[in-house]
């Protein structure tokens, strides 16, 4: 198995494991004009309540304040867990709201039928990362991190996820897995676009 080298990694890793942020998506495409610009993911604009807001989450904070930097596997950790959050915040919903389970699923495959090319194509940057580092030095190889590690990590920032639901209530939570098919069709969960700079940066490749 081909390795990343441990010299990118006190550059990429402590950044991509700071983005599993729960994505504070807009709100609809298609909000009410006195909608709040700051309604955060998951909560219909509707129903945005006039009490005041409880602090960001670190997750918040870390999705809200992290841009692309035109280095490859900083901005390739960032872009690969807003696409895989997609389908995690499905499957927590449906685990913990099982009411849920069949709308919310339906509304992700409707969602793949638009975006699924995109999320193979970043997906398939594991396989970019491997031949890439597979024309490294042998040293680099021994030094790195597996590709299979790599993905490891990737997942291993679900429970973060699943916990920041948790934290906000278990109200606020059901709200937004209710929510959830009517934010799969919002400007902001066409990654591809919304997400522009990453994308741009991760195409690039590593270089």
């Amino acid at each position: 198995m081909k390795r990343l080298p441990s010299l990118v990694l006190p550059l990429f890793l402590p950044l991509f494991l700071l983005s599993f942020a729960a994505p504070t998506f807009a709100q609809s495409a298609t909000p009410p004009a006195n909608a709040a610009s700051s309604v955060e993911w998951g909560t219909p604009a509707a129903s945005a309540p006039a009490a005041p807001k409880p602090p960001p989450s670190a997750f918040a904070v870390a999705r809200a304040s992290t841009q692309a930097t035109g280095d490859y596997f900083h901005d390739f950790g960032e872009l690969i867990v807003r696409v895989r959050s997609v389908k995690w915040i499905e499957e927590i919903c449906s685990e913990t709201f099982p009411a849920t389970a069949e709308t919310n699923r339906h509304a992700y495959e409707v969602w793949l039928v638009d975006h699924g090319s995109f999320v193979d194509e970043i997906e398939g940057q594991f396989f970019v990362i491997e031949k890439y580092w597979g024309d490294a030095s042998e040293q680099a190889k021994k030094e790195g991190l597996t590709v299979d590690q790599l993905k490891a990590k990737v997942d291993a920032t679900r429970p973060g996820l699943r916990q920041d639901f948790h934290t906000r209530g278990m109200r606020s939570f059901q709200a937004r897995c209710e929510a959830y098919p009517e934010i799969l069709l919002s400007a902001q969960l066409d990654l591809e676009k919304s997400q522009s700079e990453l994308v741009r940066s991760v195409r690039l490749g590593p270089r």
